[in-house]
């Protein structure tokens, strides 16, 4: 079922982001700490560096404030290449 859930929120995404192939890579994630179970993955944008952590069981607060707990994606921001492995990376201020 949690492979099920994947999939629809990969569908989910626009239909240009689907049509380039191999764009975006999701690995899934061992445990669920930090939310109460549930499937979860780690996804990237192999174009551009972007990654999202989504989440079968994540808490989201709604328009009206009221909140529960259901599939969502939270972005995480935006990676870039190193020279070397093991490289620490300190993040750029724009």
């Amino acid at each position: 079922m949690r492979i099920g859930w994947m999939v629809l929120g990969l569908l989910a995404m626009s239909g240009s982001a689907l049509a380039d192939g191999d764009r975006y890579q999701a690995l899934p994630l061992a445990g669920a700490e930090g939310s109460k179970g549930g499937g979860r993955a780690f996804i990237l944008d192999t174009r551009d560096g972007h990654v999202w952590i989504w989440s079968e069981n994540e808490l989201i607060t709604a328009p009206d404030g009221r909140r529960r707990y259901g599939a969502g994606f939270i972005y995480q921001g935006k990676l870039r290449p190193g020279s070397q492995p093991g490289e620490m990376i300190e993040q750029q201020v724009k």
